[in-house]
């Protein structure tokens, strides 16, 4: 063996071991424990797209580990704990933003929402952004992995990711509040006053103002009612 091959050996073998340590700082390890408490028939799924979910910046481990304790100390069956955490993982899996998902759950479970509500409200805002995701695919914004030579319209993961997160619970917090899916221009309104407030801290001022330029009321009444019709299949 050569002394640059023998050189690239050790740095391959310090990497690893890097990635072990920080995969070990980042708290997964402890997520799996507490998600293995729960001894859920689905374990082996969940755990993997959630960890998919972390390495693609998603979802935060810690986000993850609160979801799962809070959980484990709610009253109520295995299969209602697991339907909760499937909803995510599926998200996850389909490269949505997870985190209002987990964060509605978490506040759910903070009040005391019987499970069965959490999960109904979390599974409303999961169909609201893989419909809010494709309207924006449809108007012509989308995520790319680079800024570099990016055609209008293209943001980086992040910035779309909160787009979708952003347009899809003004929408569930609109419905739950009591609105009509018909009413197009409240739909919008609820989506430019969050947009608008957001604008500058969460989201950048240009992502919020293409957006907004780029959407109708039209088309948030469709994505609204093609949630709700997956709700009843």
């Amino acid at each position: 063996m050569t002394r640059n091959r023998v050189r690239a050996t050790f740095a391959f073998a310090a990497l690893l071991l890097v990635g072990a340590a920080c995969l070990a700082a980042s708290g997964i390890p402890e997520f799996e424990r507490a998600l293995s408490s729960l001894a859920l028939p689905g374990e082996a799924e969940i755990q993997q797209a959630f960890e998919v979910g972390f390495s693609q910046h998603r979802l935060e481990v810690e986000e993850a580990l609160l979801l799962v304790e809070g959980l484990a100390r709610a009253p109520g069956i295995g299969p209602e704990k697991q339907g909760i955490l499937l909803i995510v993982a599926g998200a996850l899996r389909d490269g949505l933003p997870s985190s209002m998902l987990v964060s509605k759950a978490c506040e759910g479970l903070a009040r005391g929402v019987p499970l069965s509500s959490i999960e109904q409200g979390v599974a409303q805002r999961a169909r609201l952004e893989v419909e809010v995701r494709d309207l924006l695919y449809a108007k012509r914004i989308f995520s790319s992995p680079t800024e570099a030579a990016a055609p209008p319209g293209a943001l980086p993961s992040a910035r779309f990711d909160a787009l979708v997160s952003e347009i899809a619970d003004a929408l569930a917090d609109y419905l739950e509040g009591g609105g009509s899916p018909l009413e197009g221009y409240l739909l919008l309104d609820a989506v430019t006053l969050r947009l608008t407030r957001l604008s500058g801290t969460i989201l950048l001022p240009q992502d919020a103002e293409l957006t907004l330029a780029r959407i109708e009321a039209g088309d948030l009444t469709s994505v609204v009612l093609n949630a709700l019709d997956q709700s009843r299949k």
